[in-house]
C-alpha cells in the first residue's frame, strides 16, 4: 500500500509522523525534509528552551482571516494532551508564568531528540536533503515529485512551515506546493517580531532591558497593548512585550495607512500623579544634579535620555531650578514616551509568519483540502498564527493530530 507522505520535518511534521505511526505503523509513513536535518527551527523556539504550549490556548489567542478555524483541532488535542504526549516520549513538563508550558529540562534539543527517536523507533522513514517540487493529484492518492523521483502517496500532509526565519529554513515552499494545485494564499507578513522605531531617540539606551506597558497607536487610536520586558536595540524595541505586538506593526507596514506610534509606560505600577509627586521630592533634594535625578527610579542611562528628551539639559544643572511644568513634562515621558514607528524588523527576524493558505478551503475537522482529495496541511503553512507564549507550537501539535487521525482513518 502507498505510504502517507509528510512534507516538512518541523514541529507539525514530526508530530504528525509519530501520530500516524502509532496508529498504522511507521513503515507506512515517509517524512521528507529539504534541510540536512529535521527540526532546525524547533531548536530555536523559546530561545532554545522550547515553550511547548500554553494552558490558555483558545480561539482568542490566534489570528488569521478566520481564527475560529482552530477551535475543532484545539478541542481534540488540548494543552493537557500535549503534556501527556510529550511525557509519553520521555519529556517531563512544567507550567510557568502566564500558563506557559516548558520541558522541565528547558532544552529544545531534548524535545527534538525525543520526537526523532520515537519516529525512528516506530519505523518512520525519514529522508533529509529531499525537497518536494510538486504535488500531482491522482485517483486515490497523490504523486509527490522530488528532484530525483516521483513517489505515490495514499495521502500527503504539507507541513513545510512558513516564510519566517529563513536562516532556520523558513521559505515559501509549502505555499508554492498548495497554490499550484488551486489553493489561495492570504498576504504574508511577520508575526512575533521586533518593532522598528525612530533611531535617534533611542540611540543612547541600546542594550537596556526594562519592564513597560507598550501601546501601538494608528492615527492616535489604540491598535495593540502589551506588557512585560522590553529590550532597546539600535533599530527599535525588542523583547517579549514588543514582539507580542510586532504583528500589528508589521500589518500596518504592509498597508501603510496612517501614522503609527509606540508609547512606552516605563513605570506601569505608578500613576501619573504618583510619578509627578516623586519627581517633585527628588527635585527638592539639596545639592542634587539632574544627571542623577532619576537614579533608583529607572536605569541610569535611560533616565538621562528621558531628562534630555524633556528638555532639562544640561545634566550638570541643579534639580532645584526645574520648574513644575518641566517636571510635568518629564512625568509624561516616564508614563508615555512616544516613538514614531517605521515597521517591523522583517520576515527574517520574525519567529512566525502571519497569513498563509486560506482556511476557507480547508476542513477544520480533518485539515484536508476541500479542493484536492488526499491533500492535508498543518501548522504555520495555514493562515493561522498564535500569540507569543507557546500558542504556535500548540497549533502545530493540534493541527498535526487532526490531520494524522484523518489520514489514517480506515487504515487502522
Amino acid at each position: 500500500m502507498n505510504p502517507i507522505v509528510i512534507v516538512g520535518g518541523g514541529a507539525a511534521g514530526l508530530a504528525a509522523a509519530v501520530f500516524c505511526a502509532r496508529r498504522v505503523g511507521g513503515e507506512r509513513v515517509l517524512l521528507l525534509e529539504k534541510q540536512p536535518r529535521v527540526g532546525k527551527k524547533l531548536l530555536a523556539t523559546g530561545n532554545g528552551t522550547c515553550n511547548l504550549s500554553n494552558t490558555a490556548a483558545a480561539v482568542p489567542c490566534y489570528h488569521g482571516n478566520n481564527p475560529a478555524f482552530v477551535s475543532s483541532a484545539l478541542s481534540r488535542f488540548t494543552p493537557t494532551d500535549t503534556v501527556s504526549f510529550f511525557e509519553s516520549l520521555g519529556v517531563k513538563t512544567e507550567v510557568r508564568e502566564n500558563g506557559r508550558i516548558y520541558p522541565l529540562c528547558a532544552q529544545a534539543a531534548a524535545v527534538l531528540d525525543c520526537l526523532r527517536e520515537e519516529a525512528d523507533a516506530l519505523g518512520v522513514e525519514t529522508r533529509t536533503d529531499t525537497a518536494v517540487k510538486a504535488l500531482r493529484p491522482i485517483k486515490g492518492g497523490v504523486n509527490v515529485l522530488t528532484e530525483t523521483e516521483t513517489l505515490c502517496a495514499s495521502a500527503v500532509l504539507v507541513a513545510a512551515g512558513g516564510m519566517a526565519s529563513a536562516s532556520l529554513g523558513g521559505s515559501t515552499d509549502g505555499y508554492d506546493l498548495l497554490t499550484a494545485i488551486g489553493h489561495r494564499k492570504t498576504p504574508l507578513f511577520p508575526a512575533i517580531v521586533q518593532i522598528r522605531t525612530e533611531k535617534e531617540a533611542i540611540k543612547a539606551v541600546k542594550g537596556i532591558r526594562t519592564d513597560a506597558v507598550l501601546t501601538l497607536k494608528r492615527n492616535g487610536r489604540t491598535e495593540a497593548v502589551s506588557e512585560g520586558e522590553i529590550l532597546f536595540a539600535d533599530y527599535g524595541v525588542s523583547g517579549p512585550a514588543a514582539m507580542q505586538i510586532g504583528r500589528t506593526a508589521a500589518d500596518w507596514e504592509r498597508r501603510r495607512q496612517g501614522e503609527m506610534t509606540l508609547s512606552l509606560d516605563l513605570l506601569p505600577t505608578l500613576s501619573y500623579a504618583e510619578v509627578l509627586e516623586d519627581l517633585k521630592r527628588r527635585a527638592a533634594r539639596p545639592k542634587r544634579t539632574r544627571e542623577t535625578m532619576l537614579t533608583g527610579l529607572v536605569q541610569k542611562r535611560l533616565g538621562q535620555t528621558l531628562i534630555k528628551a524633556a528638555g532639562l539639559a544640561p545634566l550638570s544643572d541643579s534639580t532645584q531650578t526645574i520648574s513644575e511644568n518641566e517636571l510635568k513634562r518629564l512625568a509624561s515621558l516616564l508614563k508615555q514616551w512616544t516613538l514614531s514607528v517605521s515597521g517591523s524588523a522583517g520576515m527574517n527576524a520574525a519567529q512566525v509568519t502571519a497569513g498563509g493558505i486560506d482556511t476557507a478551503d480547508v476542513d477544520p475537522e480533518t485539515m484536508q483540502s476541500l479542493l484536492v482529495p488526499h491533500v492535508y496541511m498543518a501548522g504555520e503553512v495555514l493562515d493561522i498564527d498564535g500569540e507569543c507564549g507557546g500558542f504556535n507550537l500548540q497549533w502545530a501539535w493540534s493541527s498535526a493530530y487532526a490531520a494524522a487521525q484523518a489520514m489514517t482513518e480506515g487504515l487502522v
